[in-house]
């Protein structure tokens, strides 16, 4: 087991050191079964399930490593707490697509939630799926369909009976790392990102 743990100034280090490094620190917040379970418990009190709350993890980390590449996040609050408002936020937002609602979170009172761009904006327009179409095609044939599954609202349960996966434990997994890899693209391509911007 390792037993690595950061700061706010180590872990904004990390992330923005890229490589392995960031990998490391990315996989000590996708470890912490304590805080999943919390993000989740959250999500279950407010019409979700335990997939919806996993989803919901997932999300959150690579909102929080986005953010901290692009300085929004510098190291302020407590990391794993801006991590769950993050996905606080992100349910509330999903939620708030479907029908107007008023969620209640039985372990802190209502805050001013952290200002990012939520993902639901990058299949708002025509062009910038046809971008995105582009940008998955680089991640490859199994990623370019988890990816667009999922964001079409396909259940992890779906997704591995369709592309024939052992289970939905391990389409989650799959869909984990292709989010990594389309990130990881992203930074390496930054003229991809200005095109998706200019689009919006």
């Amino acid at each position: 087991m390792n037993a690595i743990t950061y700061t706010n100034e180590s872990f904004v280090a990390a992330i923005k050191k890229g490589g392995t490094v960031r990998q490391t620190a990315i996989r000590w917040l996708y470890d912490d079964k304590e805080l999943q379970q919390r993000v989740v418990s959250f999500v279950k009190n407010n019409r979700g399930n335990q997939e919806d709350g996993t989803d919901m993890f997932h999300e959150g980390i690579i909102v929080l490593d986005r953010n901290t590449r692009e300085d929004k996040f510098r190291g302020e609050a407590p990391i794993k707490g801006y991590l769950y408002s993050i996905c606080r936020f992100l349910w509330m937002n999903q939620m708030r697509k479907q029908e107007r609602v008023t969620l209640v979170d039985p372990i802190k009172p209502a805050q001013e939630e952290p200002d990012f761009e939520t993902p639901e904006v990058t299949f708002r327009t025509e062009e910038r799926k046809n971008l995105l179409g582009h940008l998955l095609d680089q991640l490859g044939e199994q990623c370019r369909k988890v990816l667009e599954m999922w964001k079409l609202s396909y259940s992890m349960a779906e997704i591995a009976d369709t592309l024939q996966l052992s289970n939905e434990a391990n389409a989650r997994k799959i869909k984990y790392r292709c989010h990594l890899a389309l990130m990881e693209y992203l930074e390496k391509n930054p003229g991809m990102v200005k095109q998706l911007k200019d689009v919006l």
